[in-house]
This record gives structure tokens, C-alpha cells and sequence, in this order.
């Protein structure tokens, strides 16, 4: 259930972007912080319960070392991609773990499931000189039906009067997908054939390589800005293997249901800015763009935009939009025509269809026992062009406590 999470992630840019924001965040010895994440649908769909907890210390003038735990558990319904339907089918999901189909309440299009995960991430900082810096990192992510390891470098090089900063990065991924049964289905098999035992195979393995370039700078004593290009590949297994797309008759009453399928390959690339201002009141805006494009003809464009408002006594409150919108895969259906021949590439899971979504929230924060506390509440609204459930209503809200130590 990769695909819930990747909907909490705030931020736009790719993991090694992500790295380089982190860097340098603070000159403490000792930093430490900790969150909780809640995360409910409307229509009793899906819930996430996530703990963040991150440590960085100093490990003499030249290093730093971070070590980041993730723990999460999630519930729930999720549409599978079936059309609304009466009809029963079979299909292995998380919580059941056997070949039973476990449906929401008068709902055979939607799979109940609850999962766990671990991950922890780590990473490494060393400056080999006053203006030369590379970051080292490595993630291992395990859950009941993924695991997912991975690897990256990052290269940080200033100009002598600090102005400029260039980035460059690498990283490297290998996950290994799987039902809770153990294996994944063919792509494109009947979910009833062989009297609902379709053919399965063992599990599906995927590798990421990503490219990053970038650039920082100080435009003058209130304003910096950045921009990336990150470039993408993914190889392998890239289907979901709890995803169904329906075969229906001309009046869309579904006749068949097959497991989705999708190419084994993937480019994915990004152009990401971001302008930081402080007012005259000593207020913060931030404001980013982010436009993506891959070759399963899917592109997006996000706004983000951030207006931190500083208050008495250290306190500080943060409003917070965000705009997306994306286009549909090139094979992404609704369903399919009864009749005609199957597709070698087909899938209906709404994450591929064409989608605006709008996020609304902000961000409380003030000083307690030391160190810094924040509140985040937000209100997520999705609509989809095509999909069979074609809105999404989420909550968000997250409790984090920061401190640092000499």
C-alpha cells in the first residue's frame, strides 16, 4: 500500500532534494525531533497513524550524523480499481492473507487491509572543506507485502563568497513488491479463472536510479531561492498487484475483472524552484513550483505556498496551500469493453487518472520545555476526471516536538 503514504509526503522534491534542504539545518551538537502523524479519509477509507523520530549530532568540526526511525500503521478501504458492483470477486489482499477477497461493508470495489511498516533512515555529512561538502545515505523500509532499500550521495560545492551553492546527487533503490500470500498475479490473468485461483507468480522486484543537479543562492539579505532537474528511471516490477480494472457490456454492467498491468519501465523527470522572502515585518514566504513528466504521458504542476507569521513570545503560525494538478497515464481506463481484445498495458487505479487536488492548513508553533512545539492541521480535497470514485476527502494533522542541545 505504497501508494496511501506517498499522499502524507509534504514536500515536492525527490529524495535527494529532500537530503539537500535537510543539510545544514542547524549548527547544534545535539538536535532531536519527534512527530506524530494522523492521516483519515472520509467514508471510513483510509487511516495512517505515523511516528517520526530523528536525531542529528556533531561528530567534530567536519561531521554530522543523522538517524531517522519511521513507524506507521495503516487501515482502512481502498477503491481497487473494480467498478461498482454487486459481483464478488476474489483477489488476495493484506488482510485477509489467503485467496479470499475482504470487502468493505456492500462494497466488492473496495478491499479492506491494515499493514504495518519500519523504516529507518541514516545519513552521513562530512565537510571536506570550507566550501565542499557530500551526504551520505541509506534507507531500509520493510512492510508486510514491500520492502524497499536504498542508497544515495550527494555532492555540495560553494562559491568562495558563499553566494552560490551547486548541488549534484545520486541515489539507488531495489524493492521487492509482493501480496501478503507471497507472490503477485499475472498481469492482465482473470481474477476468476481456474474457478478463482488465477495464475501467480513470485514476487515482483524493482530498481530506481535517480540523477540530481542543482543550485542555491543568496539574491540579497532577505531573498534565496533554488532550483533542481532530477531525472528518474525505474525498472522491473511496476504494477500494483492489488489493483483490478472491470471489463463491462455496453451499459457498464461489468462482466469481467482481470488484474491491471503496467509497463516494466519508467523515466520520471522534475523541475523544482523555490523562493524564500522575508518582509519587512520579518514575516517568511515560501513559495515553490514543481512540474513533473514521465513517459507514461503523466504531467503535473504543483504550487506550494507558505506565509509564516511570526507572533509574541516566539510563537509563530504558518497558513499553508498547496495546488496540483496532473494528467491521466496514457493507459489509464475506467474499464474495458466486453468483446474486444485485452490491452498489454491497462489500469484503473484512480492515482493514474487525471486529478486536481487542492490543500488547505497551517502550521502552529511555540516554545515549550526548551525547544520548539507545532501543530499542523490541513484539509486535502482530490477530484478525478474518470476514476469510479472520483473525489477524496482527507484530514491531516501532526504534533512535533523539536529541541536542540549544546
Amino acid at each position: 500500500m505504497k501508494s496511501i503514504r506517498n499522499k502524507l509526503a509534504i514536500a515536492t522534491c525527490t529524495i535527494l532534494s529532500q537530503g539537500v534542504q535537510q543539510a545544514g539545518a542547524t549548527e547544534s551538537a545535539w538536535t532531536t525531533d519527534t512527530s506524530y502523524l494522523y492521516y483519515g479519509e472520509a467514508n471510513d477509507r483510509v487511516t495512517v497513524h505515523k511516528i517520526i523520530t530523528r536525531a542529528d549530532v556533531a561528530l567534530g568540526d567536519y561531521d554530522r550524523l543523522s538517524l531517522e526511525a519511521v513507524y506507521d500503521t495503516v487501515t482502512g478501504a481502498t477503491p481497487t480499481g473494480a467498478v461498482k458492483s454487486f459481483n464478488t470477486v476474489s483477489v488476495t489482499t493484506p488482510s485477509s492473507g489467503g485467496n479470499g477477497f475482504k470487502t468493505a461493508s456492500g462494497s466488492p470495489d473496495l478491499v479492506q487491509f491494515d499493514d504495518t511498516r519500519l523504516g529507518v533512515n541514516a545519513g552521513w555529512s562530512h565537510d571536506y572543506s570550507r566550501t565542499f561538502n557530500i551526504q551520505y545515505g541509506a534507507s531500509v523500509s520493510v512492510e508486510r507485502d514491500y520492502e524497499a532499500y536504498g542508497g544515495s550521495v550527494t555532492f555540495n560545492k560553494e562559491t568562495d563568497d558563499r553566494m552560490l551553492t551547486f548541488t549534484a546527487g545520486i541515489a539507488g533503490s531495489y524493492d521487492t513488491i509482493f501480496q501478503s500470500s507471497g507472490g503477485t498475479p499475472k498481469p492482465m490473468g482473470n481474477v476468476e479463472e481456474n474457478n478463482g485461483n488465477p495464475e501467480f507468480f513470485g514476487a515482483g522486484n524493482k530498481r530506481g536510479y535517480e540523477g540530481m543537479l542543482g543550485v542555491s543562492g543568496i539574491i540579497n539579505r532577505r531573498t534565496v531561492a533554488r532550483i533542481n532537474y532530477s531525472i528518474k528511471t525505474l525498472e522491473g516490477y511496476l504494477t500494483d498487484p492489488y489493483k483490478l480494472i472491470s471489463v463491462t457490456d455496453a451499459n457498464g454492467i461489468e462482466m469481467e475483472r482481470y488484474f491491471e498491468s503496467r509497463p516494466d519501465s519508467r523515466l520520471r523527470q522534475s523541475l523544482y524552484g523555490i523562493l524564500v522572502h522575508q518582509l519587512d515585518n520579518k514575516d517568511v514566504i515560501h513559495l515553490s513550483y514543481r512540474y513533473y513528466w514521465d513517459d507514461w504521458d503523466i504531467n503535473s504542476h504543483t504550487i506550494d505556498y507558505r506565509h509564516r507569521r511570526n507572533l509574541m513570545n516566539g510563537r509563530f503560525i504558518e497558513p499553508h496551500v498547496r495546488l496540483y494538478h496532473q494528467t491521466a497515464a496514457d493507459f489509464f481506463h475506467h474499464s474495458l469493453k466486453y468483446g474486444e481484445p485485452l490491452p498489454q498495458y491497462a489500469s484503473a487505479d484512480y492515482r493514474l487518472d487525471e486529478m486536481s487536488s487542492i490543500t488547505l492548513g497551517a502550521k502552529y508553533g511555540l516554545p515549550a520545555w526548551g525547544g520548539t512545539l507545532r501543530f499542523r492541521l490541513e484539509y486535502l480535497y482530490q477530484s478525478f476526471a474518470e476514476a469510479e470514485y472520483d473525489t477524496n476527502k482527507a484530514l491531516i494533522f501532526q504534533a512535533s516536538y523539536k529541541k536542540e542541545f549544546d
